[in-house]
């Protein structure tokens, strides 16, 4: 006889004593270490606020329970329930399940049919089942949480419509549009109307291929209308076997302006090199050249004083060439000399 080891710990109520006992019965021949507790109705309100158990047994005599297996459901959170009966049919189970919201009740065993074998196989496979569900909800959570709370803007469109299918708070906040907005929106929306040939060009890309990871930088704009220049990294994912693309955009417009103003200046700095290669060495050859003249000649002769013209001709042109030097290496406009 096959027998399960694991401790469950399995909650039967049950108005009937005699029915708890047999069911109990039929629950150890098949679980060696399980842990059963009894309850009626009137006190299982009080043992589920105050325990953990892995499966619920309700069994169900009369019509008149029906309304108290409500309040037993929605006092437990995700636990499994299995409902013993000979008043319900498999269809009006079904009816029960729909109509009345009740989502923990996973399964429903006739009480004339009951034996260690379907109670063996209905509570092993619900309650495996049921932590696989919890688990399934937990990693849900997980990367909803790692979507929504990311501090880079991210969205989801459907490849079709390109309408946004799910935007994070880091998008809100940067493009300005709320969730409702975007919902509305399609990403040509946010991309200024001349780029809207280029998106049209990758689209017609990403389309053709099943699984595709892209990364480039473009050009967005925002709800003000401002331009913003981003990086974004795509990937085709499929959601209930829809098409649609993952989007990571890290806008990089402070850092391109940094980028732009750093070869800027890297420019001013090669036409000083030039200045100081050839327009500077002009007046500083002349004016090397005229005090060897100067040297030379007699300090009476009339020549000397043309020479000296020229000495400071050169000197105020050296003076000019170096001012022009210092203000085009100078990464902000110097400021006036008031003196």
């Amino acid at each position: 006889m096959q027998k399960n080891s694991f401790p469950y710990r399995i909650l039967i109520i049950d108005s009937n004593l005699l029915e708890f006992k047999y069911i109990a019965d039929l629950i150890h021949e098949r679980f060696i270490s399980a842990k059963i507790t009894e309850a009626g109705f009137e006190n299982a309100y009080t043992l589920l606020s105050l325990n953990k158990f892995d499966v619920i047994l309700v069994s169900i005599n009369q019509v008149n329970e029906i309304g108290k297996l409500y309040v037993v459901e929605k006092n437990t959170s995700g636990t499994t329930i299995i409902l013993i009966s000979d008043i319900l049919t498999e269809e009006s189970f079904g009816n029960l399940k729909t109509t009345d919201g009740n989502n923990n009740i996973f399964d429903y065993l006739p009480k004339s049919e009951l034996s260690s074998l379907w109670l063996f196989k209905s509570i092993v496979y619900l309650s495996e089942k049921n932590k696989s569900e919890v688990k399934y909800n937990r990693l849900k959570r997980k990367y909803n949480n790692l979507f929504e709370m990311n501090p880079v803007p991210m969205w989801i469109y459907d490849l079709e419509t390109l309408k946004f299918w799910r935007v994070n708070e880091a998008a809100v906040r940067r493009y300005g549009y709320s969730k409702q907005e975007f919902m509305q929106m399609t990403i040509k929306d946010i991309r200024p109307q001349e780029d809207l040939a280029k998106l049209e060009k990758a689209l017609d890309v990403v389309r053709k291929h099943k699984r595709l990871f892209t990364n480039g930088i473009y050009r967005h704009k925002n709800k003000d209308g401002k331009i913003l220049y981003v990086e974004v990294v795509s990937n085709i994912i499929y959601i209930d076997k829809v098409k649609y693309s993952l989007v990571v955009a890290n806008e990089i417009t402070e850092t391109l302006h940094y980028i732009q103003a750093i070869e800027s200046q890297n420019s001013k700095l090669q036409e000083i090199a030039f200045s100081h290669s050839h327009i500077i060495r002009a007046p500083l050859t002349n004016i090397m050249g005229i005090l060897n003249l100067i040297k030379e000649t007699d300090p009476g002769n009339p020549e000397s004083a043309e020479l000296l013209e020229y000495l400071s001709k050169s000197c105020n042109q050296l003076d000019e060439k170096i001012s022009e030097v210092v203000e085009k290496s100078a990464p902000y406009p110097l400021p006036e000399n008031k003196a």
